[in-house]
C-alpha cells in the first residue's frame, strides 16, 4: 500500500454515513439570485482542514467535465466512500454472469463489522440477497453488508476494480481493508503495531491481517475499545482523489443504463443525502465517509432536464475533528447554482468568481 505523507496521528471513529438536510430551491429556475463565488468557497473549505479537495463536474457519458475543482487530483482518505468501488466490482461480476442480484449470502460472525448499518446485529445464518446487501452498503453505509460483498466478490477482484474504474493510484488500496479489519486494528492494536503495519510491504501487510486481525471476532455491542480519535488516517484507510471518485461514479452511472444493471442507479440514489427538492433534482444520490479526522461527501444530482452533475468534497484532519456541519453548509450554494438551468447564474455556463 502506497501511503500518504505520514502525520503523527492517533485513533479514529467509525466510518459512517450521515443523513443530512440540505436547503434547495423549489423547482428548476432559469434565473435566480444565486451567485456562486468559487474563490470564496475554496477559502471556506481550506479553513476546515489542512488537507481538502473539491470537484464539481457534469457527467458526459462515463467521463467527467469539470465545472470547478480545487486539489481535485490530490488523494485523501475517503472512509466509507470506497464502497463505490465495491459496487463497481459487483456490477462487473453481474455483467459477466458470475453473480446475480438474486443470489443469496449467509451472514457470518467472521464477517461481522461495527455499525453503521443494521446488518451488524443480524443473527449468524441470516440469508440475504446480493441486491439487499448492495442497497444497504450504499444507502445505510452498512459495514457488515460491505464485508460480506467483498468476501463474495474476492478481495483481489475489488482491488483491481480501483484501476478498472479509473483510479489514478490503485496500489494505494492494496491490500484492501475490509471494514471489520480497519475497525479491529484501530480498536485493539497499539500505535507501534500500526506504525509497523504502515511500514510493511503489501505482502507483509496481508500476512499481518490474515494472522493477527482476521481471527478477531467483532461484537458491535462491546464498544470501540482503544479507538477514541484520529488514528493513522494517512496509512490505514481507503484513498482516492476527487477526480478518481468522479470517474468511478460516472462509470457506475453509465453502467446503470445497461439492461440488467438498472439496479446500479437505483442503489446510487437510494439515499438522497437530504436533497429534498425532487422538482429540480428528480434523482439524487449521496455516499459519504465519516470518521474522526476524515470527512468525504459525494453526490450525484440528476436535474429535471436530464443533465447529471457530480459534487465531492473531502477533508483530512489528522490532529482533530472536521466540522462536518460547516462542510455541508458550504456546499448549499453549489447545489443552488447547479439547479439553475441557464443564464449567467448557472454553474454550468459561468465559472467566474
Amino acid at each position: 500500500m502506497h501511503r500518504l505523507p505520514r502525520f503523527a496521528t492517533r485513533v479514529l471513529c467509525s466510518a459512517t454515513m450521515i443523513a443530512i438536510v440540505l436547503a434547495g430551491t423549489v423547482g428548476p429556475t432559469t434565473a435566480q439570485n444565486t451567485t456562486m463565488r468559487w474563490g470564496q468557497l475554496d477559502q471556506n473549505l481550506v479553513a476546515l482542514a489542512p488537507q481538502s479537495n473539491l470537484l464539481v463536474a457534469e457527467f458526459r457519458g462515463s467521463a467527467c467535465a469539470e465545472i470547478h475543482g480545487r486539489n481535485e487530483t490530490a488523494p485523501l482518505a475517503i472512509a466509507s466512500t470506497f464502497k463505490l468501488y465495491v459496487l463497481g466490482e459487483l456490477a462487473r461480476q453481474i455483467q459477466i454472469g458470475d453473480v446475480r442480484w438474486t443470489d443469496t449470502v449467509v451472514v457470518s460472525d467472521a464477517l461481522r463489522s461495527m455499525p453503521s448499518g443494521d446488518y451488524a446485529w443480524a443473527p449468524s445464518g441470516t440469508v440475504v440477497t446480493v441486491l439487499n446487501l448492495a442497497e444497504a452498503m450504499i444507502a445505510q453505509s452498512d459495514n457488515t453488508a460491505t464485508d460480506h460483498l467483498i468476501d463474495l466478490l474476492g478481495r483481489e477482484n475489488v482491488e483491481r476494480a480501483f484501476g478498472a474504474f479509473g483510479h489514478s493510484e490503485p496500489e494505494a488500496n492494496v491490500p484492501l481493508l475490509l471494514t471489520r479489519e480497519l475497525f479491529s486494528i484501530k480498536m485493539s492494536q497499539s500505535h507501534v503495531w500500526m506504525l509497523r503495519y504502515m511500514a510493511a510491504s503489501d505482502e507483509d501487510q496481508l500476512e499481518m491481517l490474515e494472522t493477527q486481525i482476521v481471527p478477531i471476532i467483532i461484537d458491535p455491542d462491546d464498544g470501540w475499545g482503544n479507538w477514541s480519535g484520529p488514528t493513522a488516517i494517512d496509512g490505514i484507510e481507503w484513498f482516492a482523489s476527487a477526480d478518481d471518485l468522479c470517474r468511478a461514479t460516472a462509470s457506475l452511472w453509465s453502467i446503470g443504463a445497461q439492461t440488467g444493471l438498472e439496479p446500479v442507479r437505483e442503489i446510487l440514489t437510494g439515499n438522497r443525502g437530504g436533497i429534498a427538492d425532487t422538482l429540480t433534482w428528480p434523482r439524487a444520490g449521496y455516499k459519504g465517509g465519516l470518521e474522526a479526522g476524515v470527512v468525504n461527501m459525494t453526490y450525484i444530482l440528476e436535474r429535471s432536464d436530464g443533465r447529471v452533475f457530480f459534487v465531492t468534497a473531502g477533508y483530512n484532519q489528522p490532529a482533530g475533528r472536521v466540522d462536518d456541519y460547516a462542510a455541508r453548509e458550504h456546499l448549499f450554494p453549489v447545489f443552488d447554482c447547479l439547479g439553475v438551468i441557464d443564464g449567467v447564474r448557472s454553474c454550468a455556463s459561468n465559472h467566474d468568481d
